[in-house]
C-alpha cells in the first residue's frame, strides 16, 4: 500500500520509487497534476526521444476497450527504454476492468501515469491503487502560500531576476487559483520586468491584472467560440498596440482551466449553470451566456487538450522571446479551429 502525504509529494518526484507502475494524481488544482504528471512522465522517460514512447488515452478510451491498456502496457519498445502511458480521466466510466490486469501483474517498461480530479476515499480508483504494492497515489491540492513562493523563487532564478518585499506579498495575494495558472502569472511577469532587474509593486500593478481587460476576454472568448476570423483581427490589433502576448497566452490559459472544472463537474451530473457558477463564482453576469456557449461546444477532454498547448506555447514563448507573438497567435488559432470544427 503507498499513499503519499501531500507534503511528500515533491519530494517523491525528485526521486521516485520505480517500483510503482501505476501512478494516480489526483486533486482539485488541476493545473498542478497535469505539471506533476508532466515531470513524472520526464523523469520516467530520462533522454529517450522515442516518439512512440509515450501513448496519451483517456478514459473512455480504455472503458470501451479493456484490453487495450495491458496491451499498450506490455508492448516492447522498439528502441529500448521505458515507456508512458498517461491516462486523462473523464466522464463516468469506469476503468477498473482495464486497471485490475496491470496492477495484479504490473509491466515491466511502462509506466501508467492517471490524471483525475479530486477523489474521495471511498472511490474505487483510489481504493484500488491505494492497495496495490505496484502502484501509489499523489494528492494534489490547491497552492499553499509556501507553494506558491517556491514557484516565484524559481521563475525569479530562471530569469535571473529579483523582487521587492511589498511586490512578493502583492504577487502572492493575486495568485493560487491553480499551479499551471500560477506559473504562468508569474512567467508572463518576468517576461515583462526581464529588461529592468528587480519586479517592484508598479511591475505587478501594471500586469498581474491585466489578463482579465475586456480587450483581453474578448480575444479569448473568440478562440473558445471558434470565431477564427474575429479572432486573427482582434490578435493583430492587441499585438500591435504593443501587449505582450504571455499576458494574452495566460488569460486564455486560466479560461480554459476554468471551462475544464466546469466540464468536468458537468461530466459528473451538475447541471451547467451549477458547474460554472462553482468553476467561476466571481464570473461577471455579461460573459456568462457566452461562456455558457463555450460549454456547448467543448467537452472536457478538449478543453484538457487546450490547457496542455497554451501550457506549452507559453513555455515556448518564454525560450523564443521574439517568436512569442507568433507562438501564442497560432496556438489561439488552433484552438479556435478546433472549436469551429466542434460546433458544427
Amino acid at each position: 500500500m503507498a499513499q503519499i502525504k501531500t507534503n511528500m509529494v515533491d519530494s517523491y518526484l525528485v526521486k521516485p520509487n520505480y517500483a510503482h507502475k501505476v501512478i494516480l494524481i489526483y486533486g482539485q488544482d488541476t493545473g498542478l497534476v497535469t505539471e506533476r504528471a508532466e515531470r513524472l512522465a520526464k523523469t520516467y522517460l530520462k533522454d529517450n526521444s522515442d516518439p512512440f514512447a509515450v501513448i496519451r488515452l483517456d478514459s473512455t478510451d480504455i472503458a470501451s476497450d479493456p484490453l487495450r491498456l495491458a496491451d499498450e502496457a506490455n508492448t516492447i519498445s522498439m528502441f529500448g527504454g521505458n515507456r508512458v502511458i498517461t491516462i486523462q480521466m473523464s466522464g463516468s466510466k469506469s476503468i477498473m476492468p482495464a486497471l485490475e490486469p496491470v496492477l495484479s501483474t504490473p509491466p515491466q517498461d511502462a509506466f501508467i501515469i492517471i490524471k483525475a480530479a479530486d477523489l474521495k476515499k471511498s472511490a474505487p480508483l483510489r481504493k484500488a491503487i491505494e492497495k496495490a504494492q505496484s502502484a501509489v497515489t499523489l494528492p494534489c491540492y490547491m497552492d499553499a502560500r509556501e507553494a506558491l513562493n517556491g514557484i516565484i523563487d524559481e521563475e525569479l532564478a530562471l530569469s535571473r531576476l529579483s523582487i521587492t518585499k511589498n511586490a512578493r506579498a502583492m504577487l502572492l495575494d493575486n495568485l493560487g487559483a491553480d499551479r499551471m495558472a500560477s506559473r504562468a502569472e508569474v512567467q508572463k511577469l518576468c517576461l515583462f520586468a526581464m529588461d529592468d532587474g528587480e519586479i517592484t509593486e508598479q511591475h505587478i500593478e501594471d500586469i498581474v491584472g491585466d489578463a482579465s481587460n475586456q480587450q483581453i476576454d474578448m480575444i479569448v472568448d473568440s478562440a473558445a467560440l471558434g470565431r477564427t476570423g474575429e479572432l486573427d483581427r482582434r490578435l493583430e490589433q492587441i499585438l500591435g498596440s504593443g501587449n505582450h502576448p504571455a499576458v494574452i497566452g495566460s488569460a486564455a490559459l486560466r479560461h480554459f482551466q476554468m471551462l475544464e472544472r466546469a466540464l468536468s463537474l458537468m461530466d459528473k451530473g451538475t447541471p451547467p449553470p451549477s458547474a460554472l457558477d462553482k468553476a467561476a463564482p466571481m464570473l461577471h453576469f455579461k460573459r456568462k451566456p457566452l461562456i455558457q456557449s463555450q460549454l456547448r461546444i467543448w467537452d472536457s477532454k478538449k478543453a484538457s487538450r487546450a490547457c496542455e498547448l497554451l501550457s506549452q506555447s507559453l513555455a515556448n514563448s518564454r525560450k523564443h522571446y521574439q517568436l512569442a507573438p507568433t507562438v501564442i497567435s497560432e496556438t489561439l488559432l488552433m484552438i479556435s479551429a478546433t472549436a469551429q470544427r466542434s460546433n458544427r
